[in-house]
């Protein structure tokens, strides 16, 4: 009788620990409306639905506002990236003369912020690592070639994705190593005519290239939640102790039984 009492209780530890989940999850009812509210948003921008996308953004700053209210200890880095992100969006949607694939960017760069504010593991910014590498081994080539047009075409194209996940990038990697990147960006834009001209430009270019696939490392490296091991570690701990105890419990039953049979004899 003890026994079962003693494999229901580790049962029992074992269903309540999930529990604490379940409540972060509910935690994030709001954010995860931001969430919402931004991506219907961009697809209504990318629709040339302007006005609606601002109404949309109205709602935005209200519920911005109430997930602040609950959860004070929100770090006020964030709220101020988010709230200048948010700003820069609702000033593009009522500017006439800015081109559509403008507002589309800053909605996009809304989306992202907002994302990463959320999102625990993989932020959907990490999916620009392969157009930003992949454009600048295409500048390493003009570079080769020196063909100066062609480097000044992908050298905007890598600054406007890299602008693109700035602001995300603020939510999830150190400064220092943000500040790091952003030199690299102005460098191959100071020195063009150098690095053109320059047979020895390619260990400036190679230092480069690591950092930038580094700054997706970095997130990727640290992405898992410490709560989240230690529920597993946990888990798995009671999962053994409950085996073991029941194995311990029907290896002596059987022996007491072979036991009273060899007595019988």
């Amino acid at each position: 009788m003890i026994g079962k009492r003693f494999t229901v209780i580790l049962l029992l530890l074992l269903l309540a620990i999930p529990t604490n989940s379940a409540a972060r999850s509910n935690e994030n009812v709001h954010p995860l409306k931001l969430n919402i509210l931004t991506d219907d948003a961009l697809q209504l921008v990318k629709n040339e639905r302007y006005v609606e996308a601002h109404n949309l953004l109205d709602i935005f700053s209200d519920e911005f506002t109430k997930v602040m209210v609950n959860d004070p200890m929100m770090p006020m880095d964030q709220v101020r990236i988010i709230t200048l992100v948010h700003d820069k969006s609702m000033a593009s949607l009522s500017d006439i003369n800015l081109p559509h694939e403008e507002k589309v960017r800053a909605l996009t760069r809304l989306r992202l912020v907002v994302d990463a504010m959320t999102s625990e593991h993989q932020p959907l910014w990490t999916e620009m690592e392969d157009p930003i590498i992949t454009t600048f081994n295409q500048l390493k080539d003009s570079i080769e070639t020196r063909n100066s047009e062609s480097y000044q075409t992908l050298y905007q194209r890598l600054l406007l994705n890299y602008d693109l996940i700035h602001p995300s990038l603020k939510m999830d990697v150190k400064p220092e190593f943000i500040h790091k990147v952003d030199s690299h960006i102005a460098y191959l834009n100071e020195n063009r005519e150098q690095l053109l001209a320059s047979p020895e430009s390619a260990e400036d270019l190679a230092v480069i290239e690591a950092d930038l696939k580094s700054l997706f490392k970095e997130l990727k490296e640290d992405e898992t939640d410490p709560s989240l091991i230690w529920v597993m570690i946990s888990t798995g701990s009671i999962i053994f102790l409950t085996l073991s105890y029941v194995g311990w419990r029907k290896f002596n039953a059987d022996r007491k039984r072979a036991k009273r049979k060899t007595e019988k004899l």
